[in-house]
């Protein structure tokens, strides 16, 4: 569910609007293929954090359920429902079937809608496979099994800074690990390959102008599109108040993102991994809440913020270790390192891109880095992990 963007070394700060906001190009191509649902198979972690939002999806939903009934739509019009940032749909695939469940129960006549959204690159294939049930592995059980009537799957190409979907037509809108990637990257990060690491003052500053600015601007888009009523759940990648962050915790003496970028530069070289930078912030729970102002534009569109919380979800690959659930170290980390994988490869190609290497070259520059953190992994597996730590928001339009 992460958006990959290429990395550039400058750019600058854009001003939120309605009218369509200009991104960086080239888009990643998902790694492992298409069909396979290997995000799906490799992010098991994304399946505990989707299960974490559970108890706010469940009272947003009850919200959208009853701003129909008061419209007088209830059992009529169609339930949409939205997944932003979707990759393959599989992790939301668990959360997807519960809802479309509660919908028809509660509205047994109404067509139910999903809408899934990433990338024009996405993985698609992978999404219909999944949501149809035709992939034998993964097995994630699905709401097209034929055991729900007269739902329907739809999809969007079109990036969640843009209007995605018709106004007013979503009742229940989800993203899930996906709004922290920026449109761009607003300078290069000059001691580190994460805006989260860094300790140059004038690049934190920049990133967090450039993720302001973008977070204002998806949620306008979210406003137009919702329903009166309708309901918004994110569950946003984050720096909580002690520090932590992605693969950055106090469970770990090893922090993922500085061991990337020690292995990069090893592998690659200073001008390559110069050239290479996140385009993501890892929002403060702070950071997630200033747009609900009481005299800002996202107010003055009708979306008001529910609740936020901030919480880390602890991987599940160190869990199975310490758990004795896998006993070989080398094992252990082949399974591991293709969950830090899926969402970060691009980053690192388009580094190498950006310095004139070929597509071949950059390809193999990024199996060898990953290669050296899966040794390293296996020579200390109880000090990596790739913990989750997120905002949880929910929002309603009035």
């Amino acid at each position: 569910r992460h958006r990959d963007l290429i990395s550039h070394s400058t750019s600058s700060c854009r001003m939120a609007s309605l009218k369509r906001v200009a991104e960086a190009a080239g888009k990643h191509v998902p790694w492992g293929g298409l069909g396979a649902g290997t995000y799906t198979s490799s992010t098991k972690g994304c399946f505990d954090v989707i299960a974490r939002t559970q108890p706010l999806v469940k009272s947003a939903l009850a919200r959208a359920l009853a701003a129909r009934e008061s419209a007088g739509v209830a059992n009529a019009a169609p339930f949409a429902i939205a997944d932003f940032g979707t990759a393959d749909a599989g992790t939301s695939l668990p959360l997807m079937r519960a809802i479309v469940a509660s919908v028809r129960e509660a509205e047994p006549e109404a067509p139910v809608v999903v809408h899934y959204e990433d990338q024009a690159l996405n993985d698609w294939q992978s999404v219909f496979q999944l949501t149809s049930g035709a992939l034998p592995s993964p097995s994630v059980p699905t709401y097209m099994d034929g055991s729900i009537g007269n739902v329907y799957v739809l999809a969007s190409g079109a990036s969640f800074y843009e209007r995605c979907f018709a106004p007013g037509s979503i009742d229940l809108a989800f993203c899930a690990t996906a709004m922290h990637w920026l449109t761009d990257v607003p300078c290069g990060v000059p001691d580190a390959l994460h805006s989260a690491c860094s300790a140059d003052a004038a690049a934190r500053e920049a990133f967090a102008a450039q993720a302001a600015a973008d977070w204002e601007a998806i949620l306008l888009q979210r406003a137009a599109e919702l329903k009166p009523g309708g309901q918004l759940v994110v569950a946003n990648f984050a720096t909580d108040g002690e520090g932590q962050y992605l693969g950055t915790s106090r469970r770990v003496a090893q922090a993922m993102h500085p061991t990337f970028s020690e292995l990069w530069l090893e592998v690659a070289g200073e001008e390559v991994h110069r050239a290479t930078n996140f385009p993501n912030e890892y929002r403060s729970l702070e950071a997630c809440t200033a747009p609900f102002a009481a005299d800002s534009a996202v107010t003055a569109a009708g979306l008001r913020l529910e609740s936020a919380e901030c919480d880390l979800v602890e991987c599940p690959f160190l869990n199975e270790w310490r758990a004795g659930e896998v006993a070989d170290a080398a094992d252990h980390a082949k399974r591991f390192v293709p969950t830090t994988r899926t969402w970060s490869n691009s980053t690192f190609v388009s580094g190498a891109l950006a310095c004139g290497r070929s597509p071949a070259e950059a390809a193999a520059l990024a199996d060898e880095m990953f290669a050296r953190y899966e040794a390293r992994v296996a020579a200390d597996p109880d000090n990596h992990a790739m913990d989750y730590v997120h905002s949880y928001l929910h929002m309603s339009r009035a």
